[in-house]
């Protein structure tokens, strides 16, 4: 999916409840979609100073550095991160690490490695889903967050899979992840300029609308999760929505939220089922 201005204004939500150190990991190497006027923006609407000698570094690419696009390292440098590095598949992007997440046994220097992993659209590329999810555990080391921005409704043929909320929501939690952030997000093609419309997610919250209720907008899924002492990979979770223990809304992971504070009366007229939290 890349990295646009509401993408980054996920991050910087995400550093202000926890700022960002040390080593973040990218699955895919990542474009970025902001200048550094836009960025500069960005950081001061965060009450941030973008302080950088001598100017940000442009995209890798020369038709997206043309429209003076950054690139990922420069970007998540003025986010907190030392050091950056990328995963993919082949070297056609030029990753930094060559690794297939179909495949078990991500490079040895990596495991446990990684304070932050950021998975921008990639792992709805990636057929075998529960490899590539025990990889990110693999590589996170304990405290470490993975972030995913994942899509959701409308993206058919865009990847393998398009990936309901409630995916990320039942694996990382039956795994014992301490889930951070769980939202749903609407947006158009506009990559530049178009604002993400953000839903507070709980399961059970998108049913009315799981058959058909939904307009013909992009939705997706944000997830952060934190990797902790009791966290495993190997869980095969249930769907949420049919515990008792959600639905009667007690708390998950620090999350305590019950369906009816998060769903909107008025969903048919806004095509989303849930209350509108914010606007990125």
């Amino acid at each position: 999916m890349g990295i646009n201005k509401s993408a980054v204004k996920v991050f910087l939500q995400e550093s202000d409840r926890r700022p960002f150190s040390g080593r973040l990991l990218t699955l895919g190497k990542q474009d970025v979609y902001v200048t550094e006027p836009e960025l500069k923006k960005i950081f001061a609407g965060y009450k941030r100073s973008l302080s950088a000698n001598g100017g940000l570094a442009l995209s890798a690419k020369l038709d997206m550095a043309k429209s003076g696009f950054l690139s990922d390292t420069g970007l998540f440098s003025m986010l907190g991160f030392s050091q950056i590095s990328s995963m993919d598949a082949s070297l056609y992007e030029g990753a930094d690490y060559v690794h297939d997440l179909n495949l078990m046994s991500p490079p040895e220097e990596l495991q446990e490695a990684c304070d932050c992993i950021f998975d921008g659209g990639t792992v709805e590329h990636v057929f075998h889903v529960p490899n590539a999810l025990a990889n990110i555990f693999t590589l996170l080391r304990v405290g470490g967050r993975i972030i995913h921005i994942a899509p959701s409704s409308n993206h058919i043929d865009h990847g393998f899979y398009m990936f309901s909320p409630t995916f990320f929501w039942d694996y990382y939690r039956a795994n014992g992840y301490e889930i951070n952030v769980c939202e749903v997000f609407r947006y158009t093609t506009d990559l530049y300029d178009g604002d993400w419309l953000v839903s507070d997610y709980v399961p059970g919250g998108l049913h009315r609308v799981s058959m058909g209720g939904l307009d013909d907008a992009l939705y997706g899924v944000i997830l952060i999760a934190t990797k902790t002492e009791q966290t495993r990979c190997d869980v095969i979770p249930q769907q949420g929505m049919y515990s008792d223990d959600l639905w009667k809304g007690k708390s998950a992971n620090g999350i305590t939220r019950r369906v009816e504070d998060v769903i909107d009366p008025n969903f048919k007229e806004k095509g989303l089922g849930l209350k509108i939290k914010s606007r990125l």
